[in-house]
């Protein structure tokens, strides 16, 4: 067994096992060696790549129902880990929002009001993901089973780095609002997409319990377990985690 497959299946497993890795850091945007777009995590309070393979995201959203995390980050190559690499210089950094299926329906903006077991139903407040001028540079998502076209984050400089944050922003909010929203992006740069990566914020609620159940439910509904990775492990326990 290689080295990065070692590393690669630790990965997975400390994933797995907790629904998100280091969940408070930036999201990271690295290509594989064979090119593919990665999405990660980076910690900038310990300058620290903490994963490759992170597909769910947390965060909140204040009072006014607006979020501008995670970042979004890619590392210059003289700071990219053995194995991987940078991002094209001089390249477009774009995102899709996706509509996606929950017991046989189809929306791109989920809401769970974070009591009980873990439920999404379909919002019916409205996301607003943005940059300035937001005239220009903005995608709503509306609960719709309709995917939403997105726009061009940033332009990585000319070693690859990139480090942006847009706008998240809930529509009509009130105190019936408080809960979790649920959502899903991928990632596109350089003619290479990203598998697409889901975003679990709070408002209104403050309750870390029920926030890390909703992660651990997206971590264990949503995310397909690599089939490669549960073989070369010899954990097939994790097979029942998987969505059927």
């Amino acid at each position: 067994m290689n080295t990065k497959a070692i590393i690669t299946a630790s990965l997975f497993v400390s994933l797995a096992a907790s629904g998100a890795l280091a969940q408070h850091a930036d999201l990271l945007l690295i290509k594989d060696l064979e090119g593919n777009l990665l999405t990660g995590q980076y910690d900038f309070d310990s300058a620290q790549v903490v994963g490759t393979g992170t597909r769910v995201y947390e965060g909140e959203f204040d009072a006014f129902g607006v979020s501008d995390e995670p970042g979004i980050n890619a590392l210059s190559g003289s700071n990219i880990p053995t194995g991987y690499a940078a991002l094209d210089g001089n390249a477009a950094v774009s995102f899709g929002a996706n509509a996606f299926e929950i017991n046989g329906t189809v929306s791109n903006l989920w809401y769970w009001d974070g009591t009980g077991p873990v439920d999404f139903s379909v919002s019916a407040n409205t996301l607003t993901i943005s940059k300035a001028p937001s005239s220009i540079f903005s995608a709503t998502l509306d609960g719709s089973g309709s995917d939403v076209d997105g726009f061009t984050i940033e332009t990585t400089s000319s070693d690859g780095f990139l480090h942006k944050h847009i706008d998240f922003a809930l529509s009509d909010i009130d105190a019936g609002s408080a809960g979790f929203y649920l959502w899903s992006m991928d990632f596109s740069v350089g003619g290479s997409t990203s598998e697409g990566v889901y975003f679990v914020h709070g408002f209104g609620i403050h309750n870390e319990e029920a926030h890390e159940a909703a992660i651990d439910w997206v971590s264990a509904n949503l995310v397909p377990a690599p089939a490669g990775v549960l073989a070369l492990l010899g954990l097939p326990m994790l097979a029942a985690h998987r969505r059927r």
